[in-house]
C-alpha cells in the first residue's frame, strides 16, 4: 500500500491546520465516502483542526443519500489559500465539483482511475484498487486505528460495496475482503448501509422499469444503450440526475451497454459506459470523458452526438468480435 507520496501527504496533514477536501461531479459513494471518512477520522485525531469538504453547499441532497450528514455552509476561498486541499476519486481537473481546488496552497491527490492527468503536488494513483476508500481503510488502519470510529467504517464500507457491485466486479483484490472484515470488527453497521444504498421507492423501480423499456438492443454486436427522456425523471418524480446504466447489468450476450442523460445542473448530456471484457475508457477520453477500463462516463453539448458515439462502439465491437466471442 504505501509510497514515499503517501507520507508525505500524511506529513502534510499533520503540519496543516487547515484541511480542505474535494471529490469529483456528481459524487457516487466512493468519492463522498472518502470525503466524509477522512473528516471524521482528522476529526477524531485532531479535534482543533478545520476540516471542511468543499462543495457541498450546492449540491443536490439526492447525493446525501440519508448517509451523509448535510453541510450547506459555503468555504470561502480565503480559507482555501491558507488550507491543504486533498482531492478523492477524481481522475482529471475538469471533474472537480467545486472548481475551487487550486486556490489551496498545496493539493494532494488519491484516486484508484488510470492516471492519465496530474493536476496535484502530490498523488497517490492505483489504478489495481476496485475502490479509492479501499485506499484509504488501508491508510486510515495504519496510521491510527483508533481513530477508525464507527462512522468512518461506514462511509467507507458504503463506498467499497458500491464500486465493487457488492463485491461482484473483477477488480476486487483478496485484501478488499481483508479490509470490509476489519471494517465489520471496528463497529461497520451492514444493515444501515444495505438499506440505505439498496432499498428503493415504488416510483424508483417504475421509472427503472421503464428506462429498461426504452433500450434499444443489438445481439449481433453484443450492445445495448438507452437515451433518457429529459422529463423522464420528472414524470416518475425522481430528484436525483444519473445514467442509470445500471439497469442493463447482467444481461445475457451483451458485451457493451451505454445509457445517457441530460443533466439539468451542468446543462450538458451525459452518458455511462459499461463493459463486460473489452476496454472502453479510450472511448470515453474521445468525447472528454475517462474512467476505469470497464466502466467510464463522457460528457457532450449536443445530444446528436450520440449517434456519433453509438457508431464508434459499434465500429469498436464489429472489430474486436473474435476477442469477445466466448464472452457471456
Amino acid at each position: 500500500m504505501t509510497s514515499k507520496c503517501l507520507e508525505v501527504i500524511t506529513q502534510k496533514i499533520e503540519k496543516n491546520n487547515n484541511i480542505a477536501i474535494f471529490f469529483h461531479e456528481t459524487p457516487d459513494l466512493d468519492a463522498l465516502g472518502c470525503a466524509y471518512a477522512m473528516k471524521f477520522f482528522l476529526q477524531n485525531k485532531w479535534p482543533n483542526k478545520n476540516i471542511k469538504i468543499v462543495g457541498l453547499d450546492n449540491l443536490d441532497s439526492f447525493f446525501f443519500n440519508d448517509l451523509f450528514f448535510i453541510d450547506r455552509t459555503y468555504v470561502p476561498n480565503s480559507f482555501l489559500t491558507n488550507s491543504f486541499g486533498i482531492i478523492f476519486d477524481t481522475s482529471n481537473s475538469a471533474r472537480v465539483w467545486s472548481q475551487r481546488h487550486n486556490f489551496c496552497h498545496e493539493l494532494a491527490r488519491i484516486d484508484h482511475h488510470p492516471h492519465t492527468e496530474v493536476f496535484a503536488d502530490y498523488e497517490w494513483i492505483d489504478p489495481k484498487y476496485p475502490a479509492t476508500c479501499q485506499m484509504i481503510a488501508e491508510w486510515l488502519l495504519s496510521w491510527d486505528p483508533k481513530c477508525v470510529t464507527p462512522p468512518v467504517c461506514n462511509y467507507l464500507y458504503a463506498g467499497i460495496i458500491t464500486d465493487t457491485n457488492r463485491m461482484l466486479y473483477d477488480s476486487v483484490l483478496p485484501s478488499t475482503y481483508c479490509i470490509v472484515s476489519k471494517l465489520y470488527e471496528l463497529g461497520c453497521n451492514r444493515s444501515k448501509i444495505h438499506n440505505i444504498v439498496y432499498q428503493k421507492s415504488i416510483n424508483y423501480a417504475l421509472f427503472s422499469a421503464k428506462v429498461l423499456n426504452l433500450a434499444k438492443f443489438d445481439e449481433k454486436l453484443g450492445f445495448a444503450w438507452v437515451k433518457i427522456p429529459k422529463n423522464l425523471f420528472t414524470k416518475y418524480k425522481i430528484v436525483g440526475r444519473m445514467s442509470m446504466v445500471h439497469v442493463l447489468n447482467n444481461l445475457k450476450g451483451i458485451k457493451i451497454w451505454l445509457a445517457f442523460y441530460y443533466d439539468e445542473v451542468a446543462k450538458k448530456w451525459k452518458g455511462s459506459l459499461r463493459s463486460k471484457s473489452l476496454p472502453i475508457n479510450q472511448i470515453a477520453i474521445k468525447y472528454h470523458g475517462g474512467g476505469h477500463i470497464l466502466a467510464a462516463g463522457f460528457t457532450i453539448d449536443k445530444h446528436h452526438e450520440f449517434k456519433t458515439i453509438n457508431k464508434d462502439i459499434k465500429k469498436y465491437l464489429n472489430s474486436n468480435i473474435q476477442k469477445y466471442k466466448n464472452t457471456y
